[in-house]
């Protein structure tokens, strides 16, 4: 009798404790979901064009947080290189060119 008790207790409790975890996830699962404002259909991180320059190396537009960015991607590191206005707020091509001119010369000025 002794040992059945003692397996009907572990069981027990085994089960009460995988309750208490399947309600930690649930909880944290709808907390964390609701980031920001941004749900499931709305991804923080997109890539919205890459060009591969050799192998292994590649110049990606990423759209973070609605900020576009300009990275350079090889096969160990990441780069940032600029960033860009989005499309919607920039008056012309020439101008983004320009914008894109200015930032470069800023972040890499000629020897």
């Amino acid at each position: 009798m002794d040992f059945w008790d003692s397996v009907l207790r572990m069981v027990s409790a085994l089960a009460v404790v995988l309750a208490l975890m399947m309600v930690v996830v649930a909880i944290a699962r709808r907390v964390m979901g609701a980031r920001a404002g941004a749900g499931a259909d709305a991804p923080l991180v997109r890539v919205l064009g890459t060009g591969y320059l050799g192998p292994k190396k590649s110049i990606s537009v990423v759209s973070v947080a609605g900020e576009l960015l300009i990275i350079g991607a090889t096969a160990t590191d990441l780069i940032p290189l600029g960033r860009v206005r989005p499309v919607a707020q920039a008056q012309t091509k020439s101008e983004i060119d320009g914008q894109m001119d200015l930032e470069m010369n800023t972040r890499y000025p000629a020897s």
